[in-house]
């Protein structure tokens, strides 16, 4: 049995090392929600990549260069209107309140939340650039690669909800 001050230092190291330096910006500043506030976002940010699952179309958002930006929207990784906007900040919270009793476990299957949702950004990103001379890569397939990723994270939050049902309730 490790103990909760334990888990808080191998977390917060876990957070330091991570490679997403704006990531661990978002983690160390003071929170200002609540738990029931985090739970909500939590509730809506996995509500928001099921749709966005559900009404993928790599072909409608392939068909030009810069519409990848309507991926990064959703993802809350462009603007400030999706519920996925700073759900780091809801994770921490969450993982510091009642709702949660696996501390480590939802630490780590949420790195992995936060790790997937950068990567699908990241990919949906390089669908809006045309850069280099050559055969360049068409926006579709990083659409689709961001799409893998988006898959990854609906999986991982039905993960992160299966470990502490009381984050849906």
């Amino acid at each position: 049995q490790i103990s909760k001050m334990a888990a808080t230092a191998t977390v917060a190291t876990a957070t330091i090392m991570s490679p997403y330096q704006f990531c661990n910006a978002a983690a160390a500043a003071p929170s200002e929600i609540t738990a029931d506030s985090a739970r909500m976002q939590w509730r809506q940010a996995v509500m928001t990549v099921d749709e966005l699952l559900q009404n993928w179309s790599t072909e409608e958002w392939a068909a030009e260069v810069g519409v990848g930006d309507k991926i990064r929207n959703k993802l809350g990784t462009q603007g400030t209107t999706s519920p996925l906007y700073q759900i780091e900040k809801a994770l921490k919270v969450l993982r510091d309140s009642e709702f949660v009793g696996n501390f480590v476990e939802f630490q780590e299957t949420a790195d992995e939340f936060t790790g997937a949702l950068y990567r699908a950004d990241s990919l949906a990103s390089s669908s809006n650039n045309k850069t280099g001379s050559g055969k360049q890569t068409p926006p579709a397939v990083f659409i689709e690669q961001s799409k893998n990723e988006v898959v990854e994270l609906q999986r991982i939050a039905k993960t992160l909800n299966g470990m502490e049902p009381l984050l849906m309730h």
